[in-house]
């Protein structure tokens, strides 16, 4: 089983740190494999990494998944326990990441993840707000990719250029590398979506590419980070929770088992 998700969006603000966080202890809290979840923070800004070690500001981690790929320290050696309630260990990110992106090296991270996929049910990778070489890294790695964002008329032209990219990596690097679906964040709950808008995503990406559970605006999911939680320690009955809680439950891991079963026939298609 590829137990590799990257959480990708090229545009900033799109939810991708709460999003990485809250279905990282969703998944040790709803899905059967409950074991042990590892969070790798490919964004050089580092607010995973701020948000699972507790401490917003403060010197940069002594390991980072920088030293990592530059072969200064073993993938083990690169992890860090965080402070969340959940079973969450990090490869925190570093600000000398940003050197790595002006490189041209894209299979780097690949051999990380197969170093501690066996030590691992879940591997997150929360990736910046670009389509450089650190995403690109994280692609290569994933066995799937995980895209939450608002749906408005500035997503849609990023949403183009995302599929290019993935076909890109498909095509050269990863023919395994599977779209699990788009998730809606930060949406009005009052308002429903644009139904133009919805369309332009689903001739980009297919017809049931949009998962029908929405992350809605809600305070308590600005919050949680702040306190250094997820959503479901800091407050288990607020709608933050609820809606997370629903989309993995009703939709997420149901997506991650039909697509489990498309990459062993895939795999099997080849000998």
């Amino acid at each position: 089983m590829s137990n590799v998700i990257a959480v990708v969006n090229p545009k900033g603000g799109s939810g991708k740190t709460t999003t990485t966080l809250n279905v990282a202890a969703g998944l040790l809290r709803y899905s059967e494999i409950t074991s042990s979840v590892l969070v790798i923070d490919m964004d050089p800004h580092g607010c995973s990494t701020s948000t699972l070690l507790g401490k917003v500001e403060g010197n940069a981690p002594s390991r980072s998944i920088f030293d990592v790929l530059r072969r200064a320290i073993t993938p083990h050696d690169g992890i860090t326990n965080t402070v969340f309630a959940e079973n969450i260990d990090i490869i925190p990110s570093s600000p000398h990441l940003e050197s790595m992106a002006k490189t041209q090296i894209f299979d780097r991270l690949k051999k990380v993840t197969e170093a501690l996929a066996s030590s691992y049910g879940w591997i997150l990778i929360d990736t910046p707000p670009n389509l450089g070489v650190l995403t690109q890294n994280s692609l290569v790695a994933a066995g799937y990719v995980l895209v939450p964002s608002p749906i408005n008329g500035l997503s849609v032209g990023t949403m183009r250029l995302l599929k290019d990219t993935l076909d890109a990596v498909q095509n050269s690097s990863n023919d395994l590398l599977q779209m699990l679906g788009i998730l809606v964040t930060m949406k009005d709950a009052r308002t429903k979506l644009n139904e133009k808008l919805v369309k332009e995503v689903t001739d980009i990406f297919g017809e049931d590419a949009i998962f029908k559970t929405h992350i809605t605006t809600n305070t308590k999911l600005e919050e949680a980070p702040a306190e250094f939680q997820s959503i479901y320690s800091y407050d288990s009955s607020c709608v933050g929770a609820t809606v997370y809680r629903d989309f993995l439950k009703k939709e997420l891991l149901n997506r991650l088992g039909e697509l489990e079963k498309k990459r062993t026939e895939l795999i099997e298609a080849r000998y």
